[in-house]
């Protein structure tokens, strides 16, 4: 496995509050994106990501056999950890309350990606000329489209897309989406906040962007730098994983 990241503030915002972490022998990443309408989403994000950060340098070696069911809960696990350490550093300092990020984090192997997924950040998997979105934005617009108020195409425009129905950190608890997706080799799998999916909102081209790039580094820069072109209006961050 390979795996590449790449992040911007973007143009409009004074400070980047998202944040991305992989560790390539453990084949693991993590996504964050903190919550800019709330207090202090910079540190958020830092804190779910040190979190998936903190058990792979102390815990992960105990887990060196980890089969899929285990992997499933060990991120199920680890996005409460993350969510009770969010919450209660709210708690804890006043300016804070209220703070919050959305998270994804997995292991991709050579036959299947094991994941959880709390917000709107999202997983695509590009296989050949098939580009797939993995999760389900756990997001207002979203549950139009399910309710069928509005459709994908409409709810990829709305201008409430941005509301979040879940996230990590703005309650004592958190549902997340915890699952496992086949995965075959050549596969690239794609995490991504909203700062990509919100300026290009054309999926088909970004899986033309990856596709046409000579390497997962390029397509990472090509994408941001797309998005940037496109108005660059969020924070964005993308990070790529190729399966062998």
């Amino acid at each position: 496995m390979q795996f590449a990241a790449r992040t911007d503030v973007g143009k409009l915002r004074e400070r980047n509050e998202d944040l991305y972490y992989f560790d390539q022998p453990l084949q693991m990443f993590a996504i964050a994106d903190g919550m800019s309408g709330h207090n202090r989403g910079d540190l958020a994000s830092r804190i779910a990501l040190e979190t998936i950060q903190v058990w792979a340098e102390t815990k992960a070696s105990s887990y060196s056999a980890l089969g899929p069911i285990k992997k499933l809960e060990v991120l199920g696990e680890l996005a409460d950890e993350a969510n009770q350490r969010v919450y209660t550093a709210a708690e804890r300092q006043g300016e804070t309350r209220g703070m919050g990020t959305t998270l994804i984090a997995g292991f991709v192997t050579f036959s299947y990606m094991a994941y959880v997924h709390v917000g709107d950040s999202r997983l695509y998997v590009l296989r050949e000329e098939t580009f797939t979105q993995i999760t389900t934005d756990h997001s207002l617009v979203q549950e139009m489209v399910n309710k069928g108020e509005i459709t994908p195409e409409e709810s990829r425009v709305h201008a409430k897309r941005n509301i979040i129905t879940q996230a990590v950190g703005l309650a004592p608890t958190v549902t997340a989406d915890v699952n496992a997706y086949p995965l075959e080799p050549g596969d690239i799998v794609l995490a991504c906040t909203d700062g990509l999916h919100d300026l290009i909102i054309d999926d088909a081209e970004i899986a033309s962007i990856i596709r046409t790039a000579p390497n997962i580094e390029e397509a990472c820069e090509n994408l941001v730098n797309t998005a940037l072109d496109y108005g660059g209006t969020d924070n964005v961050t993308v990070l790529l994983a190729t399966v062998d």
